[in-house]
């Protein structure tokens, strides 16, 4: 058995761990643990059962170096952000239907993030400490909030409903990230209550929208997670609100678009996946560099 020594302990040898910190670098999970198996046979080769943390890196620095440089560099990086503990807040917003539950889980795998929430679930915890009548359109679904509006508005009644609605939400959203931040915890958050101007910016925080161009593509995927799941009422309840669903989504791509956040068309899973950690390390890059000056 080989066991990795730490600063203050040894731990055994973890083809995940490495695999992990090799996908958030951006090499395709089957490479990564194929890498992983490599440098433990290699290892035992040498007759090595105690290897150093930082010799092991540079194992796996140089292997991905062989393969693609671009990805050892941000192996080194990613090595960085883990080794000073500095907090990554992404936020996923969207529509339903348009896969911000996958994406959000196979980007915490990746980056080795272990807390991922959804806004459904913070508005579900709102709802049973805030009454009806305090705060109703809290108390409906997204697409359906604006059957709470009982005051007149020149907009769209569908836009306010959900608007309103995003804006209590974001009081759990903007406390969960104060409380990541402050306790230098890694976190995603997804869910449609992502309006730019209620969630204030922050240099920790990367910032996304998924959505989906093509109307029948975004109905497909709702029959696709109804046959999944098995809940085909859950299908309907969504299809039959589609013309709303496409009104909020159309607000959150014009409000991402003016502030600059990133939307991208979730086509095709890994491809977005690989777009949104290009994104991320860039983001965290910059924020290393702010910090300290001196190149990676």
């Amino acid at each position: 058995m080989i066991f990795v020594k730490k600063k203050e302990f040894e731990e055994p040898y973890s083809r995940w761990k490495i695999t992990e910190s090799m996908t958030s670098a951006g090499l395709d999970r089957s490479s990564a643990y194929d890498l992983a198996v490599t440098i433990q046979k290699e290892i035992k080769q040498d007759g090595k059962t105690l290897i150093d943390e930082g010799e092991l890196r540079e194992i796996v620095f140089a292997k991905l170096k062989e393969l693609d440089p671009h990805i050892s560099e941000k192996y080194i990086l990613w090595n960085r952000i883990r080794h000073e503990k500095i907090p990554i807040i992404i936020l996923i917003g969207g529509t339903s239907g348009i896969g911000k539950s996958s994406v959000a889980l196979e980007l915490a795998h990746r980056l080795g993030i272990k807390q991922v929430i959804g806004t459904d679930t913070i508005r579900e915890i709102m709802r049973n400490m805030i009454a009806p009548s305090l705060m109703p359109e809290l108390h409906q679904s997204s697409y359906d909030a604006w059957r709470a509006i009982s005051f007149k508005v020149k907009e769209d009644k569908v836009v306010v409903g959900f608007r309103e609605q995003a804006r209590a939400v974001s009081t759990g959203i903007n406390a969960a990230i104060e409380r990541s931040l402050k306790e230098g915890i890694s976190l995603i958050i997804e869910g449609v209550h992502m309006v730019p101007e209620f969630i204030p910016s922050n240099p920790n925080v990367v910032r996304f929208l998924l959505y989906l161009g093509d109307p029948e593509t975004h109905r497909s995927r709702f029959y696709s997670r109804a046959s999944e799941t098995h809940i085909r009422r859950d299908a309907s309840q969504y299809l039959d609100s589609m013309d709303s669903i496409d009104k909020i989504q159309s607000y959150l791509y014009e409000t991402a678009t003016e502030s600059e956040i990133p939307a991208i068309e979730n086509k095709e899973f890994n491809k977005t996946v690989a777009h949104m950690l290009d994104i991320t390390t860039k983001r965290m890059k910059e924020l290393l560099d702010e910090s300290d000056p001196e190149p990676l």
